[in-house]
């Protein structure tokens, strides 16, 4: 189930925004394995792909914390938690619990 830390949600206040998307995870092969990268995580509608087509149910919809969440729908069960990481002055959303491989 996925959860959004209290610090994410204050600075979902702060921008005045009630809907987040997580991306589709970039997904590296090699020879030997394979490792996927954290998704972004960005705020309001998923946004289309330039030259690719969203296929229907590509994403799935969620309610968490009153935040509408779209999150790509082979990651809508697993147990994630978006969360806010500052680099010096800098805040961004993140995708905390993802494992690289």
């Amino acid at each position: 189930m996925w959860t959004i830390s209290p610090e994410a949600l204050v600075y979902l206040r702060k921008n005045g925004s009630a809907c987040l998307t997580v991306d589709q995870p970039l997904i590296v092969d090699g020879c030997c394995l394979q490792i996927s990268e954290p998704p972004a995580v960005y705020l309001g509608e998923p946004k289309p792909t330039p030259g690719k087509k969203r296929t229907p149910g590509s994403y799935t919809t969620l309610e968490v914390h009153g935040i509408k969440l779209h999150v790509p729908s082979h990651l809508s069960r697993l147990d994630l938690v978006i969360d806010l990481t500052r680099f010096f002055r800098r805040e961004k959303l993140v995708v905390e619990g993802w494992n690289l491989v």
